[in-house]
């Protein structure tokens, strides 16, 4: 089985791959600027300590977003492998942190 994930693929389906890719950063993108408009918030009304937590919370977030901008699909794929071999349970959390993310964001209002 020789090649990468994505040269098996379709052009259409790696198409949809980096569209997917696409989407996860710009959502990745607007819970990092909602976490940190919370922030903002937390400063403003005089829990600067907690502020900074959050602050960092939105950080990370945007530090995930740069990971998907600049990583190929093969290396996203990769790395997810290898969190699921090396930590499941951190996966599996880290899946309903996303999923609970994304349906706040995506849900219509």
């Amino acid at each position: 089985m020789a090649g990468s994930a994505m040269s098996n693929v379709a052009p259409s389906a790696e198409s949809l791959l980096g569209e997917g890719k696409a989407q996860v950063k710009l959502t990745l993108d607007s819970v990092s600027a909602a976490v940190r408009d919370v922030a903002t918030n937390l400063d403003g009304n005089g829990a600067a300590p907690l502020a900074k937590y959050v602050h960092a919370a939105a950080d990370t977030v945007a530090g995930w977003a740069n990971t998907v901008e600049h990583k190929s699909v093969d290396q996203l794929l990769g790395d997810t492998k290898t969190l699921i071999r090396t930590r499941p349970a951190l996966a599996i959390g880290i899946a309903v942190a996303a999923g609970f993310a994304v349906s706040r964001f995506v849900r219509p209002r």
